[in-house]
């Protein structure tokens, strides 16, 4: 087969080892990659045209596809990507939050015309995504591959970020789980004997554990705080010393720290949660990530999701938002595209609200909840694991767990209170019955540095593993 890999090997040696071996027997004809991590010996890929990753956030092609330059698409097929162009507006927020809307249109614009062009040229047979498509030209690709009934597999890292599933369209997950859904996963013996070691051990873990926090998790506050924060905080000076605006950044950093920033606006919504009334608990994401653009769709805007929820609350209820304490940690006092000024205000004024200070314990709102309500964060799963029903709007690995009432209505949101009202409770043996066959149909393995770091893997067996898992993605 003819394949265009997108984001694999940009940081692990045993994926392009893995690539190695799939070039055996199918022609990867186009890689985008970050260059400069690892190494790669591109003899070994003499047919296939590299694109550094950078570039093409950039949407620099490679030297290969400079000449000529590809004329515009007509208006008729650019409006066949309206509903690209409206989710790909917020995902810019990350790389370009300055730009006003008509730059990132004529961005959208060039990268229609670049990326169809590269399929017309090499006439793939699949696409392969490293993760679901959360760039810029990831998700232009991946929709343009889309409407043109090009398969585009691509890889989820899933429970503890040590192995990882597959599926073709982020907003229908992995099909066979997908299929098995319909049959709510009765099928199975629901017991813990039909699950591996490992799986028994992450189950018991999250599901009873007081206060579980995952290795992946700890990994990056060891990355994200501390010494990892300082190093990276050093290495961003580099450029400002080298081009002579060091001091005069200094200054305007000292004037931010002086004004007051999201962190002041938030505290000044904060409310204690009270604990005798009945809630639904709203742990906020992260932004930007993934998990919310693309796989959040129309619910980026959290705000959204919230109102929502709060329009189809039963009486008495309320719902409890609680900041992520990433958001902070990584950056800190500033207002962003995504905590903008006046954000917490808005969620403040929502009837029957409550922003919950930062500190007050996740797990602790999540025990004493009616339900957890997410895009598709990880709150919701381990909700789940820990017998707590969980309402989510977007699309993650796990939206067809019991246990998941999948809403993006205020009917549906209202439909899903009123059984979990009636007492819902969610079958253990279903949902042992459910880990069994995410196991089956997931590869031990990573397409992270904390997922590399935790899975008990020699690097022969990740080779073999994603050699395994890539294949598969080639399997109809």
């Amino acid at each position: 087969m003819k394949i265009i890999l997108i984001g694999i090997g940009s940081l692990f040696t045993e994926h392009i080892r893995a690539a190695e071996e799939l070039a055996k027997n199918h022609k990867i004809l186009y890689w985008v990659r970050l260059e400069d991590f690892v190494s790669i010996d591109t003899s070994k890929f003499p047919d296939t045209t590299f694109h550094d990753y950078r570039d093409a956030l950039k949407n620099i092609p490679p030297g290969a596809m400079r000449t000529p330059t590809p004329a515009p698409w007509s208006a008729k097929k650019i409006a066949e990507h309206f509903e690209t162009e409206s989710e790909l507006m917020p995902m810019m927020d990350k790389w370009y939050p300055d730009w006003p809307i008509l730059k990132r249109k004529d961005f959208f614009y060039d990268s229609l015309s670049y990326w169809g062009s590269v399929l017309r040229k090499y006439s793939p047979d699949a696409i392969i995504f490293h993760a679901p498509p959360h760039e810029m030209f990831s998700y232009v690709l991946y929709r343009i591959a889309q409407k043109r009934g090009i398969p585009t597999p691509m890889f989820d890292c899933i429970l503890g970020q040590d192995r990882v599933i597959l599926c073709d369209d982020y907003k229908y997950g992995n099909k066979k789980l997908a299929q098995e859904a319909a049959g709510g996963f009765q099928d199975g013996a629901g017991e813990m004997a039909s699950l591996s070691k490992e799986m028994q051990s992450y189950y018991k873990e999250i599901s009873s554990a007081p206060a579980p926090i995952p290795q992946y998790v700890e990994s990056w506050k060891v990355e994200a705080l501390g010494w990892g924060k300082f190093r990276r905080r050093t290495k961003a000076l580099v450029p400002f010393i080298k081009d002579g605006t060091i001091f005069e950044r200094a200054v305007m950093r000292v004037f931010k720290i002086l004004k007051a920033g999201v962190l002041d606006e938030q505290k000044k919504h904060e409310k204690p949660a009270d604990f005798s009334k009945p809630y639904i608990y709203v742990p906020l994401h992260y932004q930007p990530e993934c998990t919310t653009s693309p796989q959040g769709g129309i619910f980026v805007d959290q705000i959204l999701m919230i109102k929502m929820l709060a329009s189809a609350l039963p009486e008495g209820w309320e719902i409890y938002v609680k900041e992520h304490p990433a958001q902070e940690q990584a950056h800190g006092n500033e207002f962003t595209p995504y905590r903008y000024r006046g954000f917490f205000g808005s969620i403040a004024d929502i009837p029957k609200v409550r922003l919950v200070p930062t500190n007050t314990n996740t797990f602790e709102l999540t025990r004493r909840s009616k339900t957890v309500a997410t895009i598709a964060g990880t709150a919701a799963w381990e909700a789940v694991l820990r017998g707590k029903p969980a309402l989510v709007f977007g699309y993650p690995w796990f939206m067809h767990a019991p246990g998941v009432f999948r809403v993006s209505s205020s009917e549906e949101c209202a439909d899903a209170f009123k059984r979990i009202d009636n007492g819902f409770v969610s079958d253990t043996k279903v949902l042992l019955n459910y880990l069994a066959r995410v196991e089956q149909s997931s590869f031990r393995g990573y397409t992270s540095g904390y997922g590399k770091k935790i899975a008990k893997l020699s690097a022969e067996e990740a080779i073999s593993e994603m050699h395994r898992a890539l294949e598969s993605a080639l399997t109809k």
